[in-house]
């Protein structure tokens, strides 16, 4: 079976190679493409859920935050109701029992001097001397509240005669984050300001049901593919401006809302540029100390944003392990390789068998041709002998009758050898043709006109251009030998000096053209209708062991070829036109 493997054609096997590495390129290609966009899914889920608790946590928070402004309004109106309405009356042991009665942290007492206002009382020392001029909102919203005007800053909350700004870190004590409330009726000399510290409440929730948790949550449950989140101030990212009164450090101010955001790269402010632009998730590959990393930065817009007038959007930030993709990925490559090499080598064994099963037909049908072949030669070897022995005995009786001179009697003699040497130059004809199945049935046909006593002419042209496969050369010697086959069967049935058949053929205009041209007895017009069709013969009564004109006229027909049959009153002819332009 693999005897012919080296016969095997070298192009086949090389289109067939490159078509297996193309599947298994783009199967990879496909493979990475899955897997990154699964990749894209989870951290869209992950973005999603911390999303829902960025919303669900602001709420809270602002819930919370007006609660606690309220509970300043109450204990600042129980204040003002408890002090005297001068400062100077006022002492600061007096603030400290207040604070402890209201279950508060702390009471200061603002003077406003001018453009300034400076705490002149206070529970917390600290406080004493403090002045609020570089405080922002709070500044304007004591200006305010000492002008007798509706507070409105565009944060926080505002109440008769109050004013309560977000949570923020404290100036004078910044290890503490405070909520501090604003109150003034005009009826004393100074605004009081109560606060509460929340640090230690803001801690808890967030660690236990609020952002941070659901983080830490995500990362516990996606270990090896989650490596960091983080909720950014984009404010601060681009912000590259000191803060007024070393607040870089205020909670206010800080970059990181929540989470973590170790993961830092050269390109990531273009990326949240884009991001925010877009207004969509921006995915970025970028390698950090060794590790491939799959970043990406989402847009989040939730609502009671703090500082956040124009409510510029939070970004969340995702960062995962791409080195597991990869793993995963050239893991399944390395089983889809392997799986592929398999089924390429089963293949190849398919190929090679039928390849060998077509050669072995094929070269079924060349033997059977070349056995044709080789008994007409045979015959033509044995013709020859048989001639050359005749040869020699015609010109010894030649000789003879010259001698005797016997000339009438040679002429009548000659004549039969001149007619035997025009067979010997049809013969010669058919030797000249290029094919040798073809020539070996032309000079067979001959032998057997020689046998009938037909007479029968053999003219081929060009045949040195036709260049035919080993299916078309067995099927042209079947249509050939049959059609000669059927002249032979209508032409001997006319007397011997009738019996007439020519047998042309010419390659031009990138065709074959053949003419089987036979002489027999005039042809009904019921027999031009039926020529072709299924089982009809005109051999009556006789074997018929041909193919038949319909299978011809078929076998014809499957090279894109027509045959024509044509009558004149001395004879018929066959015309069979088949087109060589896809020949190499």
């Amino acid at each position: 079976m693999f005897s012919s493997l080296d016969k095997f054609p070298l192009k086949t096997i090389l289109i067939f190679l490159i078509a297996i590495l193309s599947m298994n390129l783009t199967y990879f290609q496909h493979s990475k493409i899955l897997l990154n966009n699964h990749q894209k899914e989870k951290i869209n889920l992950v973005i999603s859920t911390i999303s829902a608790e960025l919303s669900k946590q602001s709420e809270v928070e602002a819930t919370y935050d007006e609660m606690l402004g309220h509970e300043l309004r109450t204990a600042s109106i129980v204040i003002q109701k408890s002090l005297h309405p001068d400062f100077n009356q006022v002492t600061n042991d007096q603030l400290v029992e207040l604070s402890k009665e209201l279950k508060i942290d702390g009471i200061t007492l603002f003077e406003r001097r001018g453009d300034d206002f400076i705490g002149v009382r206070s529970s917390e020392p600290k406080e004493i001397n403090a002045s609020s001029k570089t405080w922002g909102i709070v500044y304007s919203a004591q200006l305010q509240l000492t002008d007798r005007k509706r507070v409105d800053v565009g944060t926080g909350l505002t109440l008769d005669n109050f004013w309560s700004g977000p949570i923020d870190t404290a100036s004078t004590d910044q290890a503490n984050i405070r909520k501090w409330g604003e109150y003034y009726d005009g009826t004393t000399n100074y605004i009081i300001n109560p606060y509460l510290n929340v640090s230690g409440t803001l801690e808890h929730y967030r660690e236990k049901v609020g952002v941070d948790a659901s983080i830490q949550e995500l990362l516990a449950n996606n270990k090896g593919n989650l490596i960091e989140i983080g909720v950014l101030n984009p404010e601060k990212i681009f912000d590259k401006t000191p803060t007024p009164n070393n607040r870089s450090s205020w909670y206010s101010e800080r970059l990181l809302l929540n989470g973590s955001y170790k993961y830092r790269d050269s390109v990531e402010e273009s990326k949240i540029k884009e991001a925010l632009t877009k207004n969509s998730t921006v995915f970025y590959n970028v390698n950090l100390d060794g590790t491939n990393i799959l970043k990406s930065f989402t847009p989040i817009v939730t609502t009671n944003l703090k500082y956040k007038r124009d409510d510029l959007p939070k970004v969340v930030m995702v960062a995962t392990d791409y080195t597991q993709i990869e793993k995963t990925l050239h893991q399944q490559f390395r089983e889809v390789f392997i799986f592929m090499s398999i089924v390429t080598l089963l293949v190849c064994v398919v190929i090679i068998i039928l390849y060998s099963m077509t050669r072995k037909k094929n070269e079924g049908a060349v033997k059977t041709v070349q056995d044709v072949y080789l008994e007409n030669i045979n015959s033509i070897v044995q013709s020859i002998k048989e001639q050359r022995h005749d040869i020699i005995n015609h010109i010894t009786t030649i000789s003879w009758m010259i001698k005797l001179k016997k000339y009438e009697s040679l002429q009548d003699y000659i004549d039969p050898l001149i007619q035997e040497a025009k067979m010997m130059d049809n013969k010669i004809k058919a030797v000249e043709i290029n094919i040798p199945a073809l020539s070996g049935i032309i000079q067979a046909k001959l032998a057997q006109s020689e046998v009938h006593n037909i007479d029968m002419q053999v003219d081929f042209k060009n045949m040195e251009n036709l260049r035919l496969t080993t299916i078309k050369t067995t099927d042209l010697v079947r249509i050939l030998s049959n059609l000669i086959d059927n002249a032979f069967d209508a032409t001997i049935e006319l007397p011997v000096n009738e019996r007439l058949i020519s047998v042309e053929g010419i390659v031009q205009a990138n065709q074959l053209t053949i003419q089987v041209q036979n002489s027999c007895y005039p042809v009904t017009p019921d027999i031009h209708t039926k020529i072709f069709e299924s089982g009809f013969s005109t051999k009556k009564g006789k074997n018929n062991k041909g193919l038949g004109l319909h299978i011809i006229k078929q076998l014809i027909e499957r090279y894109k070829g027509k045959i024509d049959f044509t009558s004149q009153e001395a004879g018929v002819t066959f015309s069979i036109v088949i087109p060589l332009k896809h020949e190499k």
